[in-house]
């Protein structure tokens, strides 16, 4: 037997308990514990895990059962009533942050139209992981805000093949991008049909005869074969594993099994969702914090305001109240797990520097470190603008 996938566990759950004690002690979120723990193990630091392809994978499959566990709290008559949000707030959210950041960046640094473009599609996605998964420990996913949140996450999850279509034809490569676009939307039509026959006519029938074996354990094996299957057919079309687990979770919620299934899934969602975390933080070479702290400071605070105002506009297009409209334009202000494969394609395709790649690194895990904190907080944002400029008022006067 290879012993060394058993040795890198170890050496991770180990640090992790450590710093997430620490952590405990300050009063910080676990989040925070994951990333500097995969700061700590990082090749470029310590050099303690140098295999890192174990860990990435099993960050995958955490971020596929984040969202099989979101889909199967949130069925398809619940989508239906955020489908607005979706289908209005999701493209004005994802059109706003590009044509904003690419518009700021072009007049900032000055690099070339198609580089400017592509960091507008890095800045376009947020944390699905971090925000869905602050939302539901503080039981937020169904306020008005968490609603328009996850309607935007879920676009944002669509719209990562399009941009990953779209990055090679900004560095002058691939093919058609009309073509490849109607290719795209046929494929989102072709799984959505499939969907609903396998929701309507199959799941149900299929799980009804698994629990006649009244077995737990049988029940959880056919869970993961349905949510692996869905996921695999989503893969083949050229849609996202992440995707896949979403519709699985959509589809069980309409069963009479969705609550037995969220109880067999928590205790190995939180512990693969502790590997994507840590993986993020391995990414990063934390010399870059040193060499380049001015800006990454300066474009920690560009993201978080470009971002937080691009989720305004979408939440003011669908007429949602300013608390609400301030409370989800903060909550999703930071860069997204997709982005890291957007911005390696952008390396492959030389539209991003690999200076500039460890600085969005830097950015994009510190946004993800202070995000629990914002996510929690959201509500209280705008009433405490209101308080600031009714005391300014007060002292005018």
């Amino acid at each position: 037997m290879d012993l060394h996938i058993l040795l890198n566990i170890f050496i991770i759950f180990g640090i992790a308990i450590l710093i997430i004690m620490i952590c405990n002690f300050l009063k910080s979120p676990y989040i925070i514990g994951y990333l500097i723990t995969g700061i700590i193990l990082s090749p470029n630091t310590t050099g303690l895990l140098k295999d890192t392809h174990t860990v990435e994978m099993y960050a995958e499959i955490g971020v596929i059962l984040l969202l099989f566990t979101v889909g199967l709290e949130f069925s398809f008559s619940n989508l239906k009533k955020i489908k607005r949000y979706v289908l209005m707030g999701g493209p004005v959210q994802v059109l706003s942050t590009i044509f904003i950041t690419a518009t700021l960046i072009w007049l900032i640094t000055r690099p070339s139209l198609e580089e400017s473009f592509f960091w507008g599609f890095l800045y376009a996605l947020s944390s699905t992981a971090i925000v869905i998964k602050t939302l539901q420990d503080h039981n937020k996913i169904n306020t008005p805000h968490g609603k328009f949140i996850l309607a935007v996450l879920l676009f944002q999850d669509i719209i990562i093949v399009p941009l990953m279509l779209l990055t090679p034809i900004l560095a002058g490569e691939g093919g058609n991008p009309v073509y490849d676009l109607l290719l795209l939307l046929g494929k989102l039509i072709l799984m959505g049909a499939f969907s609903y026959l396998l929701a309507r006519f199959v799941i149900p029938r299929f799980l009804h005869q698994v629990r006649k074996i009244q077995s737990q354990e049988v029940f959880l094996i056919a869970t993961i074969f349905i949510v692996i299957g869905v996921a695999l057919l989503t893969s083949s079309l050229g849609l996202s594993l992440a995707l896949g687990a979403f519709i699985a979770g959509l589809i069980i919620a309409e069963t009479d099994y969705n609550r037995l299934a969220i109880s067999c899934f928590l205790p190995f969602r939180y512990v693969f969702i502790s590997f994507f975390f840590i993986s993020m933080g391995m990414l990063l070479d934390y010399k870059v914090f040193i060499t380049h702290f001015h800006l990454i400071l300066f474009w920690f605070f560009f993201t978080m305001i470009v971002k937080a105002v691009a989720g305004i506009i979408a939440a003011k297009t669908l007429k949602l109240s300013w608390k609400t409209a301030i409370a989800a334009g903060f909550s999703i202000a930071q860069i997204g797990e997709f982005s890291f494969v957007l911005a390696q394609s952008g390396l492959k395709y030389q539209l991003i520097s690999d200076i500039n790649y460890q600085i969005f690194l830097a950015v994009s895990i510190l946004l993800m470190s202070v995000t629990p904190f914002i996510v929690n907080n959201a509500e209280k944002i705008q009433p405490g603008f209101a308080q600031l400029r009714l005391k300014k008022k007060k002292s005018d006067e």
